[in-house]
């Protein structure tokens, strides 16, 4: 039984105009979204930096102690074990690790391509075609800058988009472009942009569950408030070091008492 051929719809001016006229929509939307979050991270990241001003250095003490305390345990419940058997089956082990290791390299395939990294090379291929280093200095510095970006796994093709003010480089045809080429490259865009967009959308939301959105509050009770917040941390972060440290002091003559009868 025949069957009909798959229609391809025909992609005309109007179909690039329509996506263009969405591209703009979707990046003053974006554009909207970062500024409306923006004051906010910045208040996080300030808060956190005059918490961590008051009370960062006691707890990365506690974050020592908590490291020594969990080495001198481990030591102690060690003692009494099989040291023959454990020494056997370390040696097993290695044995086992440094054959999976081997194995896994030789049969190792292709490294797997990054869609995200093709999209970011194709953009900047774009913008080689319809922008003039050479002669504009604007397009050689704006060139220089999403490069310094390409490379960067963190930076999305939409946050290299954002880069880009709405002009010809949105709506230039590539030399070797037809429309349908261009409808498909500006489809992957429009893709990225809506990403971006309900990332951006979200980001209040994720905000709000930051563990520094809690400290911004007290911060925003006011200055006497804040200090006396910060004050009380302080306080009780010590106090946490000092029973810390009884701790290690109890655990580390248990060890000293070990060693010397064996």
């Amino acid at each position: 039984m025949l069957t009909e051929p798959t229609l391809v719809p025909v992609i005309t001016q109007s179909n690039i105009d329509a996506l263009l006229l969405r591209l703009k929509e979707l990046r003053e939307q974006t554009a909207s979204a970062r500024e409306a979050i923006a004051p906010l991270e910045a208040n996080l990241a300030l808060t956190y930096d005059e918490f961590q001003a008051v009370v960062g250095r006691l707890r990365r003490q506690a974050i020592r102690l908590q490291a020594e305390i969990a080495t001198l345990r481990a030591q102690i419940d060690g003692v009494g074990r099989d040291q023959d058997e454990s020494s056997w089956q370390g040696a097993s082990d290695d044995g086992l690790h440094y054959d999976y290791t081997t194995n896994d390299l030789e049969n190792e395939g292709p490294a797997m391509v990054d869609p995200e990294a093709v999209e970011k090379d194709m953009l900047l291929e774009h913008l080689f075609r319809v922008l003039d280093p050479d002669i504009n200095d604007e397009d050689a510095d704006l060139l220089s800058s999403l490069q310094g970006l390409l490379r960067d796994p963190a930076i999305s093709l939409a946050d290299m988009l954002e880069e880009l003010d709405w002009g010809p480089v949105w709506m230039s045809r590539g030399p070797q472009e037809d429309l349908a080429d261009q409808y498909r490259r500006l489809m992957t865009w429009e893709r990225a942009f809506t990403k971006q967009l309900e990332s951006l959308n979200r980001a209040t939301e994720r905000l709000r569950k930051d563990p520094r959105y809690g400290l911004w509050q007290q911060r925003e009770k006011g200055p006497d408030n804040w200090r006396t917040f910060l004050d009380q941390a302080a306080r009780q972060q010590q106090a946490d070091n000092d029973a810390l440290q009884a701790e290690l002091k109890s655990l580390r003559e248990q060890w000293t008492q070990i060693v010397s009868e064996t």
